[in-house]
C-alpha cells in the first residue's frame, strides 16, 4: 500500500494518537466543526460490523452530497500539530537521515533513557503505535472510536531478523520449534488484544528463518508450522469473536507459497455463516496479481468458500525484481484501481451451490483518487438492482495510523452525508514495546521509501486545518 524513496521515517509506519497538551491557547476545543461523527456513540468494547444489520447491510442511500465538511475538521489540534511536526521530519532529507542513523545505532539507549524516551512517547510511539497494554490499546481504539473511524487493524511489533542468504545447515531443529512457537503466542496474544470483528495482521515470515527458506523453496512446511496456523484462525473464531486475519504479502520469491496457504486456510476456515476470517493480501504493482486475484476468487465462488481480500499497491519496489511490476505509476493505478472494481462488482451469489459466497473487501490506499473511485463505484452499485452485488459483502478502507488521515476522513465525512454508508473505516497500528515499535517503524520507512509525496499532502493539509482553525478563532472567513 505504500511505496518509497528517500529515507522516510514516516510511511508504512503504523500509528496511535495521543493526548499530548495543546501548545496554543486557542485550541482546547476538540471539535472545531460540529459535525458528529456517525460511530462517534460506539463504546469501546462494540464491534464496528455491529452498525451492519447483517453481512450483506451496505446501505442505500443518497448519493448526493451536502456541503463538503473540512476533512480534518473534528480531529484534535495538538494532533494535528504533532502531524505537522513528524512531517516536517519525515520530508527532510537531513531530518529524516540523521533520526534514522541515530534511532538504528542508538536504540537501546533512546528508548530506555528517561529524556530522549520521553521525546520518541510523546511523537513517534504515540503517534504510530497503539501501545504495549491492554488497557493502552483499548484507549487508542477509544479515540479513534471518538473520531469516526470503527476500529484498527492490529500487528505486533516485534521484528524478526530473516538473512538475505539461508541455509538449512544454519538452523537447527530447535531454533525452528522455538521460532514458531513464539510467533504463534504473538499472534494469538495479539487475536485477544483485539475487540470482536475487528482486524488483526500476520505476517508468515514471522514464523522464522526456516519456515521462510521453506517458502522460497518452495518445500514442504513442517507440522508445527501447520499446527501453528490452525491455532491461529482458530483462536481468531473462538467464542464467536470473529477476529479477521490479513495474511501479509511479502516478497515475491516467498509470495506463491504465501498464496497457497492462504488459500487453503480460506478453504478451511472462511465458512458460510459468517463473513471470511482469512484475507489473502495482493500487491497491485504485480503484473500477476490481477490475474491472480481473478483466479482466486473465481476458485472461492465454485468452490464455496467465503473470499477475503486486503488490496495494496505494495511495499518491495527495491527488493523485487524489476522484471515482476509495471513500468510506472499509472500501470500500477490502473491495476489497483481494476483490482477493487472486480472485488466490488464481482457477482458473488450463484456459488456454493447456488447459496452465494461472503466476500470481505480491504480498499488499503492512500491515494485519494483511487479511494474516491472506490466510493463512487459503491454508490452505484447501491443503486443498481438493489443493491444485489452488495450482498453478501463487506468493505473496509484502511490507512496506516497517523498518517493520509485527509484520506480517511474523506470516507468518514462522506458516510455522515449519506455518500458511502455501510463501510468500515481502519486505521493499522502496530503494538509493543517502545524498542520493538521503533525498529517496526525503521523498518516499515526503510521498505517504503516513496512515502514522501503522501507525507507531504498530509503535512499540507494537517496545515490547512490548523489555518481554518487559527482564522476562525479570530473572527477571519476561513
Amino acid at each position: 500500500m505504500l511505496r518509497r524513496s528517500g529515507v522516510s521515517l514516516v510511511h508504512n509506519l503504523s500509528l496511535t494518537p495521543s493526548s499530548t497538551r495543546s501548545i496554543l491557547p486557542l485550541i482546547c476545543t476538540r471539535n472545531i466543526s460540529t459535525q458528529r461523527r456517525p460511530n462517534s456513540t460506539l463504546s469501546a468494547t462494540d464491534s464496528f460490523a455491529s452498525s451492519h444489520s447483517s453481512s450483506s447491510s451496505l446501505s442505500h442511500s443518497n448519493p448526493n452530497p451536502q456541503s463538503p465538511i473540512p476533512p480534518l475538521s473534528t480531529l484534535p489540534t495538538p494532533y494535528l500539530l504533532r502531524t505537522i511536526l513528524i512531517c516536517t521530519v519525515s520530508t527532510s532529507p537531513f531530518l529524516s537521515n540523521l533520526l534514522t542513523k541515530l534511532l538504528l545505532t542508538y536504540t537501546a539507549f533512546l528508548t530506555t533513557n528517561p529524556i530522549p524516551r520521553f521525546f520518541l512517547k510523546h511523537t513517534f510511539y504515540n503517534h504510530f503505535c497503539a501501545g504495549n497494554t491492554p488497557q493502552e490499546i483499548q484507549s487508542t481504539l477509544t479515540r479513534l472510536k471518538s473520531w469516526g473511524f470503527r476500529g484498527i487493524i492490529l500487528a505486533y511489533a516485534k521484528e524478526v531478523e530473516v538473512p538475505a542468504k539461508l541455509c538449512k545447515s544454519n538452523i537447527s531443529q530447535e531454533h525452528l520449534q522455538s521460532d514458531v512457537k513464539t510467533w504463534r503466542d504473538a499472534t494469538i496474544q495479539t487475536i485477544e488484544y483485539a475487540e470482536p470483528n475487528s482486524f488483526v495482521s500476520v505476517k508468515y515470515s514471522g514464523a522464522g528463518p526456516a519456515c521462510v527458506l521453506n517458502m522460497e523453496t518452495d518445500e514442504a512446511q513442517s507440522p508445527l508450522f501447520v499446527r501453528a496456523l490452525d491455532d491461529i484462525c482458530a483462536a481468531a473464531q473462538v467464542g464467536g469473536k470473529n477476529v479477521k486475519l490479513l495474511f501479509d504479502a511479502e516478497q515475491t520469491r516467498y509470495q506463491d507459497a504465501m498464496d497457497g496457504y492462504t488459500l487453503s486456510l480460506m478453504k478451511k476456515f472462511n465458512t458460510p455463516d459468517r463473513m471470511p476470517t482469512v484475507y489473502n493480501t495482493y500487491q497491485m504493482y504485480r503484473k500477476v496479481s490481477p490475474n491472480n486475484l481473478k483466479s482466486h476468487l473465481e476458485a472461492a465462488k465454485k468452490q464455496g468458500f467465503g473470499f477475503g481480500a486486503k488490496v495494496v499497491r505494495g511495499a518491495y519496489l527495491h527488493s523485487d525484481p524489476r522484471s515482476t511490476f509495471w513500468e510506472g505509476k499509472e500501470g500500477t493505478d490502473e491495476s489497483y484501481n481494476g483490482g477493487i472494481n472486480r472485488l466490488l462488482t464481482f457477482d458473488n451469489s450463484r456459488g456454493a451451490k447456488n447459496g452465494g459466497i461472503n466476500v470481505g473487501i480491504v480498499v488499503a490506499s492512500h491515494n485519494q483518487t483511487s479511494v474516491t473511485k472506490a466510493m463512487e463505484t459503491l454508490s452505484t452499485l447501491r443503486t443498481e438492482e438493489g443493491g444485489r452485488l452488495l450482498e453478501g459483502k463487506e468493505v473496509t478502507f484502511a490507512q496506516l495510523a497517523g498518517m493520509a488521515d485527509e484520506v480517511s476522513m474523506s470516507v468518514i465525512n462522506a458516510q455522515e452525508q449519506s455518500v458511502g454508508g455501510g463501510v468500515n473505516v481502519v486505521k493499522y497500528i502496530p503494538w509493543g514495546t517502545m524498542e520493538q515499535c521503533v525498529k517496526y517503524l525503521l523498518r516499515r520507512a526503510d521498505e517504503n521509501k516513496d512515502a514522501l509525496g503522501r507525507t507531504g499532502e498530509t503535512k499540507r493539509a494537517a496545515g490547512r486545518e490548523v489555518l481554518r482553525r487559527f482564522k476562525g478563532f479570530f473572527g477571519v472567513s476561513a
